[in-house]
């Protein structure tokens, strides 16, 4: 299966960030497909996902509950690119849990992402290389829950297979 880990947009600034105008022949991302991804893991089997969980459960639980604030929207992952996303700002918590997310995938034996983490909720998909035209915000991200997703090849949309809550506020 093909999977990632991520935090997901709750319905209120998955809201707010649909109402934005998109350029045109932009393919929208669903709204209950909104997300910020943490480690893309590629094709994965079940069981080796599985066995991931519990240690992803305790990062989730060791992570204070954080607000984390969406700046701009724009292209990404600059001028010219291919898709319209939510920037985010490079929080100390979020860079925290990333990292502590990062280290159990390297004790799996996952090798590291050699790009640096740029986090983005990726809201639309562009035809064509694109300009910058930033839109200012703010919008808030809630970080309340860290998710484990599929993403099927035969379907739209992502499901989600394992989610665990951050620790409180």
């Amino acid at each position: 299966m093909r999977c990632f880990i991520g935090l997901p947009v709750p319905a209120e600034p998955g809201a707010a960030l649909g109402r934005l105008p998109l350029p045109a022949r932009a393919r929208s991302v669903a709204a209950t497909d909104l997300h910020l991804t943490l480690a893309f893991l590629g094709e994965r089997s079940g069981g080796w996902a599985r066995a991931l969980w519990p240690a992803l459960a305790g990062i989730a639980a060791a992570t204070p509950a954080f607000d984390l604030t969406l700046p701009a929207v724009d292209v990404f992952p600059r001028a010219g690119g291919r898709v319209l996303a939510a920037l985010a700002e490079r929080d100390p918590r979020l860079l925290a849990l990333h990292g502590a997310v990062w280290r159990v995938l390297r004790d799996a034996g996952v090798a590291a992402e050699t790009r640096r983490f740029l986090p983005h909720v990726t809201l639309a998909r562009l035809p064509a290389p694109t300009e910058s035209n930033p839109v200012p915000g703010p919008w808030t991200l809630p970080v309340r829950e860290v998710m484990f997703y599929q993403s099927p090849p035969e379907q739209d949309g992502y499901r989600a297979l394992a989610r665990w809550p951050t620790g409180t506020d």
